[in-house]
């Protein structure tokens, strides 16, 4: 089976966590290069128009795949279609990633396809066309995110008898983080996160000391391109004050893991900033 996951996990150890950073990118690159071939490659027409329709489990019977053209949907309202190619025995999920699965078995009313997990996932054809009504194609995706609405955090930091305060404003947007996730049976399937922009400042009582507005391209510099494209900036703390200035962490996460990023912000007190990653 041809398979590709961008799913990992970062140990203690930063050599292990360097390790498995330049796996995912191999496996990254080899997913995408993997679905650009297959682009190219023509599918089996009788196939792809057996398919065609709303396919419920046969075990517990519930609407599983609604199959419109070249796209697949799904009953997760903050899933993404994804279109699909159904090549010799297998069928292929061309998304963010490229998933292949071995199809058991097709005719027009059943279809059965060996999943991640090694089970067979048994499908048949509704005839009931309320069951369209499950997939839900006039709604809007709904927004997911870290943080799911407007957050306020302030710390107070004592300095050489001096009163600083620092603050965090979380305000998540529209930007939109594409991630493939893994149901219990093994199938994948793309959902959708939203970011967040967060605003720091620091007073000295009344006086702002310095504040800006804070996204995640401000790490392009100390993380790559693709690991930056499936994180979220996350969460920001306030850290502490001293004689080379003002200090907060940034966190970046993968949604839905525990897979984080942490970055350490150092601001001068002439408001000049500098990213440090931080050492596990």
């Amino acid at each position: 089976m041809y398979f590709c996951s961008t799913y990992y996990e970062l140990s203690g150890d930063m050599r292990m966590a360097n390790y498995i950073l330049v796996l995912f990118l191999v496996v990254l690159t080899s997913c995408r290069e993997g679905g650009s071939r297959l682009l190219r490659m023509s599918d089996d027409p009788v196939a792809k128009q057996l398919f065609q329709g709303v396919w419920l489990d046969d075990a517990s019977d519930m609407p599983v795949f609604l199959v419109e053209g070249d796209s697949i949907h799904y009953t997760d309202p903050n899933a993404i279609p994804v279109a699909f190619k159904i090549i010799r025995d297998s069928i292929y999920f061309l998304g963010q990633d490229t998933i292949a699965y071995k199809i058991m078995r097709q005719g027009e009313n059943t279809f059965w396809m060996q999943t991640d997990t090694e089970e067979v996932m048994k499908l048949y054809r509704s005839e009931d066309e309320n069951d369209e009504l499950a997939f839900h194609p006039d709604q809007s995706v709904e927004m997911l995110s870290v943080i799911q609405e407007k957050m306020e955090k302030d710390s107070i930091i004592m300095f050489n008898d001096v009163r600083y305060r620092g603050y965090v404003f979380i305000n998540p947007t529209k930007y939109k983080v594409v991630r493939t996730v893994y149901d219990e049976m093994g199938i994948g399937f793309e959902r959708v996160y939203y970011d967040n922009i967060i605003h720091i400042c620091v007073y000295q009582g009344a006086q702002e000391l310095y504040g800006r507005d804070i996204n995640k391209q401000l790490f392009a510099d100390v993380i790559e391109p693709e690991v930056l494209s499936s994180v979220i900036l996350s969460d920001m703390d306030f850290m502490g004050v001293d004689e080379d200035g003002y200090h907060y962490r940034a966190i970046l996460t993968v949604p839905d893991t525990f897979v984080s990023y942490y970055m350490n912000l150092n601001i001068s007190p002439q408001g000049n900033l500098e990213i440090v990653t931080e050492q596990s």
